[in-house]
């Protein structure tokens, strides 16, 4: 097997990147919202599933019932997303369509420690990627890895797992949606990389929807969209993340139509294109006896 070519990163620039992009949870303003409506309309906005997520009169944050305790993932309060948009809104500014540091294009940190977003990992970004400590990597394309990104991920134990979006033009159907989230927001996946080729259209819609999740309004959310998609901005993604609902995803982590992504692939073979990408020989060259092999963390996902 060909040899992994890494790039030499920084330990520490990536930790000083990740606390340029963290939230601190501490205190602090929030989002300055208009309280100049009367009763009816606050009446209204209640009703409408897309607020109704958001933020009542205590600044705290309500939610679909995803069916598992996420409060160490998503932001409390409104305060806590305040300063977390302004971080992301800043990120965007300063996004580069250049590789900065090692870094794939596209790079953005959703979640910092948790969650990153890329356009494909190619031979020269894995020595940065190595500096984040993976420990899953989520692709939504279904093309050709390259024997040093498999090596890497071999060698660092880390979760390949593919779930293939045909695209967005299409239309995203709910299940391929439903599977990216149950992945993304499984904490023993974490930290985790979610990339498509651009980590433009497929990325910027799953994480669209994920800060849907978070409480982000939809304005800040197309914001966030536009920065990471710019210059090729798809009026079909807009739509998707304007009138996405999320109660789609309540129970998520409860239902039994919905199994886990990674025991799908593994029990239900009408849904399996691949399970194993690659096996490793431990055979000794003076070893007659039959080789032994190593198998990859590398799921295939075909919604």
């Amino acid at each position: 097997m060909a040899e992994a070519t890494i790039t030499t990163v920084s330990r520490r620039s990536t930790r000083l990147f990740d606390e340029e992009q963290g939230v601190n949870m501490n205190g602090g303003t929030g989002l300055h919202r208009h309280s100049g409506c009367d009763e009816k309309t606050k009446e209204k906005l209640q009703r409408d599933p897309r607020v109704s997520q958001r933020s009542n009169d205590t600044g705290n944050i309500q939610r679909v019932d995803l069916g598992k305790d996420l409060s160490g993932l998503l932001p409390k309060t409104m305060a806590d997303m305040g300063k977390q948009v302004e971080k992301s809104q800043q990120a965007v500014k300063d996004l580069t369509k250049e590789r900065v540091g090692g870094r794939p294009l596209n790079f953005g940190t959703v979640i910092p420690g948790t969650i990153y977003r890329s356009s494909f990992p190619m031979n020269g970004d894995l020595g940065f990627l190595e500096t984040i400590c993976l420990k899953t990597i989520i692709s939504l394309v279904n093309k050709e890895f390259s024997p040093e990104f498999n090596c890497f991920t071999n060698a660092h134990g880390i979760r390949h797992i593919v779930i293939e979006m045909e695209g967005t033009k299409a239309g995203i159907p709910n299940n391929t949606m439903q599977s990216i989230m149950e992945v993304v927001l499984n904490q023993d996946n974490h930290p985790l990389l979610i990339h498509c080729n651009q980590g433009r259209h497929r990325t910027g819609c799953a994480v669209a929807v994920l800060r849907l999740l978070m409480g982000w309004e939809v304005g800040q959310i197309l914001e966030e969209y536009k920065g990471h998609a710019n210059p090729k901005i798809r009026e079909c993604d807009l739509k998707y993340i304007e009138t996405y609902q999320i109660s789609s995803l309540e129970s998520l982590f409860t239902k039994k139509s919905t199994p886990s992504p990674i025991a799908t692939t593994l029990v239900n073979a009408k849904r399996i294109r691949f399970v194993l990408t690659t096996a490793v020989s431990n055979m000794q060259p003076d070893d007659a006896t039959q080789p032994t092999y190593s198998l990859s963390h590398h799921y295939f996902i075909i919604i």
